[in-house]
């Protein structure tokens, strides 16, 4: 291992010697959650080892709804297209926790949830809407600046039909920011060859709603065929690159014979999540 390996979570160590090695094999015994990212800041880095499960941080004493570093990386690539005052709208906010980011970050936020009871962010209006239910342009009159779609899509029957419903409650050169499960990375690749699934598309998922997987290709699709420029892409949520969550014959193949793999794989391998900023037209 190099040195510049930082253990963060737990404990954080300049390098893997003998001790901080002793303090790994300890943890891991006890099932303690940690990780080893390739850069100080574990929010915008590659995880390079994991073990357990990291839940994410709150935000200002509000649950953050998502993977552990989703909502920072989001952020970090959003933050150059924000500019202060801007009316943004945030589609599924749950508590609100993304929104509370924009409003500090001089932002004037109007958040829609299924259960806006729930929002704890200080919003400057509220929508109750179920969005596989209601009629979008039935309930919102205002055109806006942005529209914010963190984690949205894969809850939806028809994201052809939400995409267009939010272009049309977009101002003329607004800005969409939108992300969704990656399920081109690499472990996905690999769950889908050895059991057909994807990642955060297994019967599991379901209890969390995900009901419609789309690729990095089916999406830019959509985005042609609304006829919208792709601003800026990236990914958001660190995914490990070792996961180490039990003896399988998945894991052994995740672990041992992936990461050989890896360096041949093409398109979107990275990151939980796929993130778009996109521009109407």
């Amino acid at each position: 291992m190099t040195s510049f390996l930082k253990l963060v979570v737990i404990i954080k160590c300049e390098s893997l010697n003998h001790d901080c090695l002793k303090k790994l094999l300890i943890m891991a015994k006890k099932k303690t959650v940690f990780g080893i990212f390739t850069n100080n800041n574990p929010n915008l880095s590659f995880m390079f080892i994991k073990i357990g499960d990291i839940k994410p941080p709150d935000y200002k004493g509000i649950k953050v709804l998502a993977a552990h570093g989703l909502h920072s990386d989001i952020f970090e690539i959003l933050n150059p297209f924000l500019k202060k005052g801007m009316h943004i709208l945030d589609f599924g906010c749950g508590q609100g926790a993304f929104s509370q980011r924009l409003i500090d970050a001089g932002m004037i936020v109007d958040a829609c949830d299924i259960d806006t009871d729930q929002i704890k962010a200080q919003v400057h209006g509220k929508f109750k809407l179920d969005l596989n239910k209601a009629e979008i342009l039935n309930s919102i009159s205002e055109k806006y600046d942005m529209v914010v779609t963190v984690e949205i899509l894969e809850h939806l029957n028809n994201p052809w039909k939400y995409l267009s419903d939010c272009l049309s409650v977009l101002k003329e050169g607004g800005i969409i920011v939108l992300s969704t499960p990656n399920i081109s990375s690499f472990p996905s690749r690999l769950r889908f060859f050895m059991r057909g699934t994807l990642l955060a598309y297994e019967k599991t998922d379901l209890a969390h709603g995900h009901i419609t997987p789309l690729s990095y290709v089916q999406l830019e699709n959509m985005f042609s065929f609304y006829k919208m420029d792709i601003l800026k892409k990236g990914y958001a949520g660190t995914i490990p690159f070792f996961h180490l969550f039990g003896l399988s014959t998945f894991s052994v193949f995740r672990n041992i014979f992936l990461p050989f793999f890896y360096p041949f794989m093409t398109g979107p391998k990275k990151g939980r999540s796929l993130v778009y900023i996109l521009r109407k037209n």
